[in-house]
């Protein structure tokens, strides 16, 4: 390591979360990267602790509160269940620890602004987890929408579409999930990105369809930026037949 390197502080880093996102997705990442180091990661279940602290030689803890009593962090990453989101967010800030949290931020606006609040109140930083705007296909149509290859573009028609039964925690309201807020956190973010806009007008309508919970599987989305630009959006895990993901349409002289 040479001296300038070396100066680079590597941020103490714990999950919270051993799903298949914080297992498979985020802790390999910080594994990966040499400025952080996995320190320790929660989950309420002591076999997943266990196997986390025997594959990546980190120490385990059942909860938040244990955590922080033993550990000095400078991140967490949380891929808990949405319901969860707020009060460990709100924990880590107390605690002097910045965040990064998976979509969606919260369950629900009121929850997002009390971490939001929290945030400035201990002068913490947080950074919601939208991988989708340095995907290939993101990065690939920003740049011919700036370089004005094709003409102007009134609308985007972007959608997320299988045929798959939810018996999970996404597929149940009480614990946050619905598609809306599990893939919509991804998409409706790519849409407003890739129009270069704020939100003008919203509709949307929600369905459940073939779900085992009461959480919808099926959500349609349009929405209207200040800029004019109609952004469509399709969720639907009812679609036996895959919707095309991607169609950007311009206006065309006569």
């Amino acid at each position: 390591m040479n001296k300038s390197s070396s100066k680079h502080k590597k941020l103490r880093t714990a999950v919270i979360g051993l799903g298949r996102a914080g297992w498979q997705m985020h802790i390999p990442e910080i594994l990966r990267h040499e400025g952080f180091e996995l320190i320790a990661v929660v989950d309420p279940l002591s076999e997943r602790t266990e196997e986390a602290r025997k594959e990546f030689n980190v120490k385990g803890y059942s909860d938040c509160k244990a955590l922080f009593e033993h550990e000095r962090l400078d991140l967490v990453v949380i891929v808990s269940p949405t319901h969860f989101h707020v009060e460990q967010t709100i924990a880590s800030f107390k605690n002097g620890v910045d965040v990064l949290c998976d979509k969606p931020m919260a369950p629900n606006l009121d929850e997002a602004d009390r971490m939001i609040r929290a945030m400035k109140k201990y002068g913490r930083k947080m950074m919601v987890y939208q991988p989708h705007r340095a995907y290939v296909d993101t990065i690939a149509l920003q740049s011919i929408l700036k370089k004005n290859i094709i003409g102007p573009v009134f609308m985007i028609k972007r959608a997320w579409s299988w045929y798959r039964f939810r018996v999970d925690w996404q597929a149940f309201k009480k614990y946050g999930g619905g598609e809306l807020n599990n893939s919509g956190a991804h998409f409706i973010d790519q849409l407003l990105y890739l129009s270069g806009s704020r939100l003008k007008k919203l509709y949307c309508s929600t369905r459940k369809i073939i779900s085992r919970g009461d959480a919808e599987d099926m959500a349609k989305i349009v929405m209207e930026t200040e800029n004019g630009m109609i952004l469509d959006l399709d969720i639907n895990f009812a679609a036996a037949i895959p919707i095309t993901p991607f169609q950007v349409l311009e206006s065309m002289e006569p």
